[in-house]
């Protein structure tokens, strides 16, 4: 029995059409190297989904009520709080599951029809979890402002501190420019006329 190849890359080599792509020929002509595809205007399948182009007029996150699904935080500005009483609600709630499975896994509810205890209570976590992802989607802008805020603090203090180098270095030179001509003064001997 052969011993099992030895594997010298964790993963598998390109294929050879990408390769030949990238050849120095190609890469100095800059012909044939890959370019993106343009962007699509028109009608896409997104996800199995027919998108019919992107409407700018339309709000990134579309609110619960758009999407016909019930929103059960009170406060949407507060949402610290919001996002601490949905994560205990689904704690709850999956405590409430497990002893409801422990228990018997057909018990039927007493107010839905058909559905059983353990169906609703799934049916309960899931809402919650869809307003928890809603919640944190619409911070999604906010985190980005603040982080590209944070970006820019951080490039104004690299600069501040390039230029204070700058000046620095630039007194040091002309510190050592005059020492220079004050000593060259010494060895060049006066003339009288």
């Amino acid at each position: 029995m052969e011993p099992p190849p030895v594997l010298s890359s964790a993963f598998p080599l390109p294929p050879m059409s990408y390769i030949e792509l990238f050849s120095n020929d190609n890469i100095s002509q800059n012909n044939k190297i890959l370019q993106p595809p343009p962007p699509i205007d028109g009608p896409y399948d997104l996800f199995g989904l027919f998108v019919n182009g992107i409407d700018h007029s339309e709000p990134i996150i579309r609110p619960l009520a758009a999407q016909q699904i019930q929103r059960v935080y009170t406060r949407p500005d507060d949402y610290k709080g919001e996002l601490k009483k949905l994560c205990f609600a689904i704690l709850t709630n999956y405590l409430d599951l497990l002893q409801i499975v422990s228990r018997s896994t057909l018990t039927p509810s007493t107010d839905s029809g058909n559905i059983t205890l353990r169906e609703q209570k799934l049916n309960e976590i899931e809402l919650l979890f869809i307003n928890i992802h809603h919640l944190i989607n619409e911070l999604r802008p906010h985190q980005a402002r603040e982080t590209l805020r944070v970006i820019l603090e951080e490039q104004k203090q690299q600069r501040e501190k390039t230029s204070e180098k700058l000046y620095s270095f630039l007194n040091r030179i002309v510190d050592v420019l005059n020492s220079a001509v004050y000593s060259l003064n010494d060895l060049v001997p006066k003339t009288s006329n």
